[in-house]
This record gives C-alpha cells, structure tokens and sequence, in this order.
C-alpha cells in the first residue's frame, strides 16, 4: 500500500501531545473519505499525522522493543487501509487506528511475560517519556517503566492509554471495546497496583 512512510528513527522519539485532542476531526474524516475513493496523498496524510504517536505508544505497550512497535504500527496502517470503508467517524481515526493495533501485539505478549530483555528494551526506549514519568528524575523514571513491565499486559495497556497517551474515559472504552464503567473500576485498580509496585509492597506476582 503507497503512502506509509517508515516509522521513526530511534533518535526521533516524542511522546504524543494530549493538548492537541483526540475528537474526531472534520480534517480525519474528509481524509478519510477522499483516501477510500483512491486519494494515497490524503492517506499519506493521516499516516504523517498519528505514525509518531502510535510508534510511541506501541513502543510502550511492547516494553521498549523498537522492532516490534516498528513493526505493529506499519502493520496497523496497512490494515486501517484496507478498511477505511469501517472507519465512520463515531470515534476518532487515532482511537480507530489503535484499537485495529492492538490485537497483535496484545496476543503477542499475553503469550511472553517481561524478562531482563525486555527491561534493556526500556531503558533504550528512555527518550520517550509519559506525564506520569516527566515529573520524576531519571532513576525514578527508570523505576516506573520496570514497574510497568512486571505488570499484566491489560493492566498496563489502560495506564498507557490514560497516562501516556492522554485519552480520556470515553476514548478508552471506545479503543478497548468494554463499557466505560468497566474502564474506571480497572484503572482505579491498575493504579493501585501500580503504587504498590513502586513501593515495593507486593511483587508482580501478586497482581498478575
């Protein structure tokens, strides 16, 4: 499929900006209509527009691994192509976009836990860091993303998409596809376990 650029270098890594919003834009939809009638410059255009902030969240999601997230985006665009007809406007193209990510990398690390690879992937992931992480020095930085890791894939997927890439309630429940009480009552669990994490107070085994 023309139009998909390749992903950011490893030097090029900027977290998204949640300032910039995520309702769903007149700009994504006509891009997307005039993308499902032949036009690859306008879908070159959506791909210039979310790559980056997908690449950064994947990367993420994948615990640093900058082949997989590489790898997770190019697929994802590839196949939000093939379904533009799918794409109705009701949410935003990035949340769209995402949740068509997700599945893979989702099934793929349900079947592989974190390990010391997975920990070296992190800290070479470093330059791109959340909300969560700015307000801290970079060894309690470096202390949250392992805390991360340990945690289970689902669990950190939620704080990724509040803390990291800024969606709100809404979007989320959108993205993952459950209710949005269902949302709440998880994140405020991820985060309690997550705080337990970092204190030290239990290990991963225990919320896993």
């Amino acid at each position: 499929m023309n139009g998909v650029r390749s992903m950011p270098s490893e030097g090029n890594q900027t977290a998204p900006d949640p300032s910039k919003g995520h309702e769903p834009t007149v700009d994504d939809r006509e891009l997307a209509r005039r993308a499902r009638v032949g036009d690859h410059a306008a879908y070159a255009q959506l791909v210039a527009q979310y790559s980056d902030r997908l690449h950064s969240m994947l990367l993420h999601l994948v615990n640093g691994d900058r082949d997989l997230a590489a790898e997770f985006t190019q697929e994802a665009f590839v196949r939000a192509y093939d379904r533009l007809d799918q794409f109705e406007g009701a949410s935003s193209f990035y949340t769209w976009l995402y949740r068509l990510a997700r599945n893979r990398a989702i099934d793929l690390l349900e079947r592989k836990r974190p390990t010391a690879t997975a920990n070296e992937h992190l800290d070479q992931a470093g330059s791109t860091a959340s909300p969560l992480e700015e307000v801290a020095g970079e060894d309690m930085r470096q202390h949250v993303q392992r805390a991360l890791a340990r945690l289970p894939t689902a669990t950190r997927e939620l704080l990724l998409l509040r803390e990291f890439d800024g969606l709100d309630y809404d979007e989320i429940a959108t993205a993952l596809g459950v209710p949005l009480g269902t949302v709440k009552s998880r994140l405020n669990r991820a985060r309690a376990d997550l705080r337990a994490l970092l204190s030290g107070s239990v290990t991963a085994e225990d919320v896993a």
